[in-house]
This record gives structure tokens, sequence and C-alpha cells, in this order.
């Protein structure tokens, strides 16, 4: 019984396997290409991994990585062919074509940093061998994942999104992301530990930081006032001056902030452009 039930599920694994690399064939080729394949657009979530990947580039961890623009206008995120990297239908998603393995498909932003910087980080520049301070590190990843991300998506969607303007859900998604912004701003101050920090953990740049900062930078979008959190926005203006995060904010198209500063009147278009494709999706859930 039990080698006939090892037998079925071998066989069940081939089936799936079979139809995963038919739905990938039937998407960019670059999908083939060897090594990493990210699968992304120009967001906050999208951002996370490629900040790291050409940290890892730059200093020559990684030999280079494939992109794989995804268009929200054309609902490329709910086609076959990535939801075979990603079932749930969202960037960013990561294909590692490894050489003589199976490729593996890594989905959710932290998820990513985490196995890149387990993967190809080994010497732990941006995370830590440490286990205390591991710990810590996944606990501010956590807090970005569960905590500013959602609240500060809400308040995008409420504050830029929304058909029509409910001001309770704006006040309330706002207020929310301030609240939790408060949190990391006690935190780089030292006001409840004594001590200033220029980064999240433990003295140096790592993947908290580059799991973070994609979100805060984008502050305004959410209606919020980064100005009035000064030790945070002078960490974002940190992490933005970095060489990589440069380069990655051109990765798969200029970011829509740089956009915004050099013409105002973008982020009224793109607002406008962002709702339509929301709101068809939301259509074609019903």
């Amino acid at each position: 019984m039990q080698a006939a039930q090892r037998l079925s599920n071998v066989a069940t694994h081939l089936a799936r396997s079979v139809m995963t690399d038919s739905a990938l064939s039937h998407g960019p080729k670059e999908l083939q290409n060897k090594g990493l394949v990210l699968l992304l657009a120009q967001t906050p979530n999208g951002n996370k991994p490629v900040y790291l990947l050409e940290e890892l580039k730059a200093l020559g961890k990684i030999p280079d990585y494939t992109f794989v623009p995804v268009s929200f206008g054309k609902n490329e995120q709910k086609s076959d062919w990535f939801e075979a990297v990603n079932p749930n239908g969202r960037i960013p998603a990561l294909l590692d074509n490894r050489e003589g393995k199976k490729p593996i498909k890594v989905w959710e932003s932290a998820s990513i940093l985490l196995y890149l910087a387990k993967t190809y980080d080994t010497d732990a520049t941006f995370h830590f061998k440490d286990e205390d301070l591991q710990t810590e590190l996944l606990n501010w990843i956590f807090f970005i994942q569960g905590g500013v991300g959602p609240m500060q998506g809400q308040a995008n969607h409420f504050f830029r999104y929304a058909p029509e303007k409910i001001e309770y859900g704006i006040k309330r998604y706002q207020d929310e992301t301030r609240r939790l912004y408060q949190i990391y701003e006690d935190h780089l101050n030292g006001t409840k530990d004594g001590e200033k920090k220029e980064w999240l953990v433990g003295g140096k740049y790592t993947i908290a930081d580059m799991c973070t900062q994609p979100w805060v930078r984008m502050a305004m979008w959410a209606g919020v006032e980064l100005e009035k959190f000064p030790a945070l926005a002078a960490w974002v203006e940190r992490i933005e001056k970095r060489p990589a995060t440069q380069a990655a904010l051109k990765v798969p198209e200029q970011d829509m902030l740089s956009k915004i500063k050099d013409d105002p009147e973008y982020a009224d278009q793109l607002a406008k452009k962002s709702s339509d494709w929301i709101m068809k999706g939301n259509q074609a859930k019903k």
C-alpha cells in the first residue's frame, strides 16, 4: 500500500511538473535563461529583490541576472506562465534556473530576499551568521511584511485609486501608516534604548533595510508626510544614494518617484491609469 502511494505521489508530481513546464514554455523566452530570472514591475515590492541583486552583482557574488517585465495593464501577473512561478499572481517572483539542479521557484518579496541571501551572500554581507542578530533582522522583515506594506498599501488604494473618496478609509490607513513609521523613527533615534542607528539591525546595511525602504520612500503616494520623521527620512536618503539602489530603481524601468519629481503631473496620470486596471481587476474577480 505504501509503495503504491509513493508511486502515485511521484506520478502526480511529474504530471504537475509537465504542466508547469508547458505553461512556462508559453511565456517570455527569457524564462529559460540560465541563472536568476526575476519577474517584476516597478513597485515597492518589486524593488526589494532588485536592491539585493544589484548589491550582489556589484560585489561579484552573482555574474548577472535576467529581469522579465510584467505588465499590470495586460494582466500578465494572472497569466498561466506567471502563475506557474507564483500561484498567487503577484509580483515579484523568482526563477533560479540552477546548473545541474531542477529550477527553483521563489515568491513573496521577503522570501526572495532570504533565499538570495542564504544562497548567494554566503559570507553574510547583507545578513547575519550570528543567530541573535539574524532573529532581530527577521523581526524587522516580518514587521514590514505584516504591518507597513499592507497598511500603506491600503492607504495608497483609498487615497489614490478608489473610485470614490471615503474619508474614513483614507484617515484610517494613513494614521496607521504614520503610527508604524513612528516605530522606525524611535528605533533609529534610540528613543527607547539610547542608541542612535544608521541601519535597522546590527550596525550595517542588510536585507531588513532593503525590504523596508522601497515602501517608506513612497510615503507621499499614500499621502503621508515623511518630513515629520527626520531620522527615517535620513535613513531613506542614505539607501537612495547607494549606487546599487540607483541601478535598481531603473529595473525594469525608471521608478515612478523619480518621474514624479521631474514631472508633477505624472502623479495624476499614473493614479488614473493604475485605478483603471485595479478596478478592471476587481470586476474580473466577481
